[in-house]
């Protein structure tokens, strides 16, 4: 009997903490997730100065042909306007075609002097004849259209060639005043140049005016000629003679427009307004068809783009926002989360640690806020 109690009280004891442990044992259990998921907290690293870069659209401005850039008209991180000239390449083959084009004209005055001199011989043979002047009136009137005609197409090679020289010049003289507001180069050159270029336009002037009365007057000589051929004999034979010269004539008008093009082309345009990023040619370089010669950035970023690591990826969502800071550390204001990456991508070495190391993570893009610079450093960190 002196045995038996203390092992009947050690089992009730035994049995009764059992079941008070088997009680706490979910709350204890709990209580350590709960002290887990905060310890957790604590020794993540928050989301703090995440580096980020302004982006705006850009584009290349590409020489059109293989030449010599003989004018570069702006400088780096100059505000350029749409549509503007920012380099020029050399017109010497230009001029040199149109010299082409001009003694082309000649040998073609030539041929229809020739022609015209033997369809006269013809006609007032064939009047004397017949007794009859239609011939003679007919060729006076085919004259004067081929005439107009030739007068015309040298008139345009005249005016092409001027505009190419005033683009040259308004180039140039546009270049110097940029020049001379910052003291590089003097008043006299300047003013050699802009008075070249009204010059010029001067004359480019006379020459459109010259031009189209030319027109008009092919367009009433083929009017004459049209009334008085239906009832003149002897038509078709002086038509035949005259056709290959006609197309001729064409063709060389078709060769003029095709160089006036091509004196157009020599000049670099900007096709949008903002600041030149990178200059990739100087003046005097030989530059290759599809060379980047000029960057221009639209001034107005469209987007911010940053990289988070992998550690952090989940403190951030889709339409999250940010605060923006420039380096010191002025607020920009708030951006927007627009998308996150799926999958890790290779940071670009602007904003490496180390640019020699390679370092991944998710790309993460925001929207602007407006008064960010092109290409510009910024940090983001969560907003309050």
């Amino acid at each position: 009997m002196g045995t038996w109690q203390p092992t009947a009280t050690r089992a009730r004891f035994v049995q009764r903490h059992r079941h008070l442990a088997g009680r706490a044992l979910p709350l204890l259990i709990w209580s350590g997730a709960v002290f887990g998921l905060f310890w957790l907290a604590e020794i993540t690293p928050a989301i703090q100065r995440l580096p980020a870069v302004a982006e705006s659209n850009s584009t290349l401005v590409l020489a059109p042909t293989d030449g010599r850039l003989t004018t570069l008209a702006v400088q780096l991180h100059q505000l350029v306007d749409i549509d503007q000239v920012v380099a020029r390449l050399d017109d010497r083959d230009v001029h040199l075609r149109l010299k082409q084009a001009n003694f082309e004209l000649e040998r073609l005055r030539a041929d229809m002097a020739r022609v015209q001199s033997d369809l006269e011989r013809d006609a007032k043979a064939t009047a004397d004849e017949h007794g009859l002047a239609t011939g003679v009136e007919l060729r006076r009137l085919v004259s004067a259209v081929e005439a107009a005609q030739l007068a015309a197409v040298s008139t345009r090679a005249e005016l092409e060639e001027a505009r190419i020289r005033m683009q040259g010049a308004s180039v140039e003289a546009d270049r110097l005043g940029t020049l001379a507001t910052k003291g590089i180069t003097g008043e006299p050159e300047l003013l050699r140049w802009r008075t070249e270029r009204d010059a010029l336009k001067k004359r480019i002037d006379e020459l459109q005016t010259l031009y189209d009365e030319h027109r008009t007057r092919i367009a009433t000589a083929k009017g004459r000629l049209a009334e008085f051929a239906p009832s003149t004999p002897g038509t078709l034979p002086i038509d035949t003679a005259l056709a290959p010269l006609r197309w001729q004539l064409k063709e060389q008008e078709a060769r003029i427009d095709r160089i006036a093009l091509d004196a157009q082309a020599l000049d670099l345009r900007s096709p949008i307004r903002g600041h030149v990023a990178s200059i990739n040619a100087q003046a005097g370089e030989w530059t290759m068809a599809g060379r980047t010669v000029v960057t221009v950035v639209d001034p107005t970023p469209r987007r911010l783009v940053a990289y988070i690591a992998d550690s952090q990826r989940s403190r951030l969502d889709p339409q999250q926002s940010l605060q923006v800071r420039r380096s010191d550390t002025s607020l920009l204001g708030n951006a927007t989360i627009l998308s996150i990456s799926p999958n890790v991508v290779l940071l670009p070495e602007r904003l490496r640690r180390d640019p020699k190391r390679e370092e991944w993570g998710y790309e993460v893009v925001l929207a602007a806020t407006g008064a960010e610079l092109p290409g510009e450093r910024l940090l983001l960190s969560p907003a309050r």
